[in-house]
């Protein structure tokens, strides 16, 4: 749909926790305000970089975010007789004219490219054209048909050579907003998405679902449809469980650690199986139980103990050649967090960094220092991870801007 032992002061769990507040409400119409950096001091001895490297750290993870998201939608806007996003986008190598921002592979009616973005150069410094680079695309409505014609607007930023079998990657999806399904309230959705915001809420969900179903079909050549039982472990309140039902996957299970969102699942997403899990294994699934799991941001918020207890037992509720999509926080996801290259270096010198206790969770659940904030280097997760299931491959920023890594059970 994140390992310390005990709780920092709250004064130092508020400063860690501000480079994750939502980037979207930061960026939004080109705010001069400025993410801060997880204080170097939250890393365990942080290394001496020679004077002459750090440019070289930050510009491979700004790099990533070029390569791999390259745009990204912050506000999101329906009226009776307009569709409307606005956000950013790295050209990067392109020429910007000839970006084209499409919906459902058409040009959008209007668009205004590229508008002033200066406080994109506080997190993209070294990529050309980053403060020219927001953009606002409007589409006339007239019938909903015609922007959501398969229950979803498919919404595209390319270059003159045009969409193709990969474009979905990159591609943003917001689904019909006349789904019968509730949305929850937003209390329940920040605990999700760091914002009270539903537009970013169901696009962020749409968006995960899709671009999955394209992976599967890419690279298992069969959809999400094909799998008989899924399991959206750390569901929340059904950000992408909803979606799943919507695209009309068989038997679905939602398990999650926050009881008041499993209740409220259980209470208003009928059609799927709820389930609320204890913050630590075994739990009532039977072996061999599902064939795909998908975990998004709940290895980011463990321990390195949780982790193992965890992928232990997702490996006894998985079938022989069952497939796992577990998202971890990537190259992008440091660079949207403006992450120093000091934590860059020590997160590839030793592979798993616990940053402290995250309190999104924090009145929901007992235990106040279970919920983390984690980090995993690529060569961590095929040392430790292969112990468990086999590793096939970790995607950039297809989870929205998280990674994902993909498991098969043996």
């Amino acid at each position: 749909m994140i390992a310390e032992d005990s709780p920092p002061a709250m004064e130092k769990v508020h400063d860690m926790l501000k480079p994750l507040q939502s980037l979207l409400t930061r960026l939004h119409s080109g705010s001069s305000e400025i993410l801060e950096t997880t204080p170097v001091s939250a890393v365990a001895d942080p290394v001496d970089v020679p004077p002459n490297l750090p440019d070289a750290y930050c510009a491979d993870l700004q790099l990533a975010a070029a390569k791999y998201l390259r745009w990204l939608i912050d506000h999101l806007e329906i009226t009776q007789d307009e569709f409307v996003i606005r956000g950013w986008c790295l050209s990067f190598a392109q020429d910007p004219s000839d970006i084209r921002f499409l919906l459902n592979g058409e040009p959008f009616a209007s668009v205004e490219w590229p508008i002033p973005s200066d406080a994109l150069a506080e997190f993209f410094g070294f990529i050309p054209g980053a403060t020219q680079a927001r953009f606002t695309c409007r589409q006339p409505m007239k019938d909903p048909k015609d922007i959501f014609p398969d229950g979803y607007a498919r919404l595209s930023a390319v270059s003159r050579l045009g969409e193709h079998p990969r474009s979905y990657r990159t591609s943003w999806y917001y689904s019909d907003p006349q789904s019968p399904l509730p949305l929850p309230n937003g209390a329940r959705m920040a605990r999700v998405v760091f914002a009270e915001d539903p537009h970013q809420f169901i696009l962020g969900g749409a968006t995960i679902a899709k671009r999955f179903d394209m992976l599967l079909r890419e690279r298992f050549d069969r959809p999400l449809t094909s799998f008989s039982r899924i399991l959206d472990w750390g569901c929340g309140s059904g950000r992408v469980t909803r979606q799943l039902m919507q695209m009309g996957c068989a038997s679905i299970t939602g398990a999650d650690i926050d009881p008041d969102n499993i209740q409220w699942c259980r209470e208003n997403l009928k059609g799927a199986d709820f389930h609320h899990l204890g913050l630590n294994p075994p739990t009532s699934f039977a072996d061999a139980q599902f064939d795909l799991v998908i975990g998004i941001s709940v290895l980011t918020h463990l321990s390195e103990p949780d982790q193992f207890r965890w992928l232990a037992e997702l490996q006894r509720l998985t079938k022989s050649g069952g497939i796992l999509l577990l998202s971890i926080r990537g190259l992008v996801q440091l660079s949207l967090y403006k992450q120093p290259s000091e934590r860059y270096v020590e997160l590839e010198r030793q592979g798993f960094l616990d940053s402290g206790v995250n309190v999104q969770l924090g009145g929901v659940i007992d235990d106040q220092t279970f919920y983390r904030d984690v980090d995993h280097s690529r060569d961590y997760i095929f040392a430790n991870w292969s112990q468990y299931f086999d590793v096939l491959d970790i995607v950039d920023a297809i989870a929205s801007n998280q990674d994902i890594v993909i498991l098969r059970r043996r």
